[in-house]
C-alpha cells in the first residue's frame, strides 16, 4: 500500500519531500520535515524555505491552500522598503508607508510586474540587474517584499529587523525552481549589499 501511495503521490505531485531533501543536500542546507523546510546560509545570512498551509471556510466548506515561502531576516541601514507583485495581483495587504509606483524602464518587466517602494533610485538599480530581472521573470507566481511588520500570515519579525519575504500560492515541487529562487535571493543579497541596504543579523559560526 505504501509503494502504491508513493507512486500515486509522485505522479500527481503531492510528494515533494524528496525534492526538498535533494535541494537541501545540494546546497549544504538543513532540512526539516516538521514543517517541511530548508535553511541555507549565504554570506552570513540565513535563508529559510518552507511550505505553509492556510485553512479557510467559505460557504460552510473548509478549504486548505498550500504556499511556498522564502524568508530572510536582516538589518536595514537605510530603511529600504519595497513590494513587487504581478500586475493582476489584488493589493489587499495595506499601503506600504512612503511608497510610490516605480518602473525600471523595461517594457516587458514593467508590463508584467507592479513595484512600489520608498527609494526609486535604489529599487530601479536593484531590479534593472539582468540576473535578478531574469530570475523574477522565470517565476510563474511571485509576491516579494521587504517589510518590517508581520508577513501575510503573521510571520513574526524581530524588533529592529526587516524581512525579505517571498510567497507563492503554489508548492514548488521542482528542484530547478527551488534553485532559481535560491539564486534570486543570493543575487538580491549581493545587490542590496552593494547598495548598502542590508547587513546580516550576525556572522555564522
Amino acid at each position: 500500500m505504501t509503494i502504491v501511495k508513493d507512486i500515486y503521490d509522485s505522479i500527481f505531485g503531492k510528494n515533494y519531500e524528496a525534492v526538498w531533501r535533494q535541494f537541501s543536500t545540494e546546497n549544504n542546507g538543513i532540512y526539516s520535515d516538521a514543517p517541511n523546510s530548508v535553511e541555507i546560509i549565504y554570506s552570513n545570512h540565513k535563508i529559510r524555505f518552507d511550505t505553509y498551509i492556510h485553512y479557510s471556510v467559505v460557504g460552510g466548506k473548509s478549504y486548505e491552500t498550500e504556499f511556498t515561502r522564502v524568508r530572510l531576516e536582516f538589518i536595514s541601514p537605510d530603511n529600504l522598503r519595497l513590494r513587487l507583485t504581478k500586475q493582476a495581483f489584488v493589493d489587499n495587504i495595506g499601503k506600504l508607508f512612503g511608497a510610490q509606483d516605480i518602473q525600471i524602464g523595461d517594457k516587458t518587466f514593467d508590463k508584467r510586474f507592479m513595484i512600489k517602494g520608498n527609494d526609486e533610485f535604489k529599487i530601479q538599480t536593484l531590479f534593472s540587474n539582468e540576473i535578478i530581472k531574469g530570475l523574477i521573470l522565470e517565476q510563474s507566481d511571485i509576491h516579494l517584499q521587504i517589510l518590517d511588520k508581520e508577513g501575510i500570515f503573521d510571520e513574526p519579525i524581530q524588533d529592529g529587523n526587516v524581512m525579505l519575504y517571498y510567497i507563492s500560492e503554489t508548492v514548488v515541487k521542482e528542484i530547478a525552481q527551488l534553485n532559481s529562487l535560491l539564486k534570486l535571493y543570493t543575487s538580491l543579497v549581493d545587490q542590496l549589499t552593494k547598495l548598502s541596504s542590508v547587513k546580516p543579523l550576525k556572522a555564522s559560526s
